[in-house]
């Protein structure tokens, strides 16, 4: 539910900016990465020696969320403008092709 939200007002931007594409700008991506990355530090899904298809072959777990589901929603239910950019042009096009 939190995923459509957030869709819905992407979708609500690109029409009142007149844009066919949006991509997240880099800061907002290396923020979010970097923010679940600290965070999976010393969990279960990253030490003590577990392993299992949630970590690459660095060890780096991208696929799980460290926190609970109910932060995970709110969070991603907020669609915020500013974290993000109009897609280039070649992109938006590729995308459709």
């Amino acid at each position: 539910m939190a995923q459509i939200a957030h869709v819905i007002g992407a979708l609500r931007h690109m029409r009142d900016a007149g844009v066919d594409a949006i991509e997240p700008t880099v800061a907002a991506q290396t923020a979010f990465v970097g923010e679940v990355d600290r965070r999976m530090r010393g969990s279960v899904w990253v030490s003590g020696g577990c392993s299992s298809w949630y970590l690459d072959r660095t060890g780096r777990n991208s696929t799980l969320w460290p926190d609970s589901s109910w932060r995970y929603s709110r969070r991603a239910a907020r669609f915020v403008a500013a974290e993000y950019t109009r897609a280039p042009a070649a992109a938006a096009a590729a995308d459709v092709a």
